[in-house]
């Protein structure tokens, strides 16, 4: 068996071509919330997106080590706090957000 080469922006394409999916059979099939399941794979598109700058940023040599991850804790405080504001604030089903950000590891595999 041969591993196939790791390729981020087809992970993050397919996310989202999997996340619009789910939300128009959410949204045929009339069960759960479309927009919340569009939400959540945007979510997981950003959130990987910012991850893969990070990690490209930590592994350079030049990277200081206490100030990147400084700035990798900053990142998720703050994907937490949109997050919390986000499910308080705004009509989002949290079920069909998971589902959403869920599209990230099915695009991965």
């Amino acid at each position: 068996m041969t591993a196939r080469r790791i390729d981020p922006a087809r992970i993050a394409r397919t996310t989202g071509v999997v996340a619009v999916l789910m939300a128009l059979a959410s949204w045929i099939g009339g069960v759960g919330d479309g927009p919340s399941v569009l939400f959540g794979g945007g979510v997981a598109v950003v959130n990987f997106h910012l991850i893969r700058v990070l990690v490209s940023r930590l592994m350079t040599p030049l990277a200081a080590p206490g100030r990147m991850s400084s700035v990798v804790a900053a990142k998720l405080l703050v994907l937490l706090a949109v997050l919390a504001v986000s499910l308080r604030r705004l009509p989002i089903d949290a079920a069909s957000f998971l589902v959403g950000t869920s599209t990230l590891f099915l695009a991965v595999l």
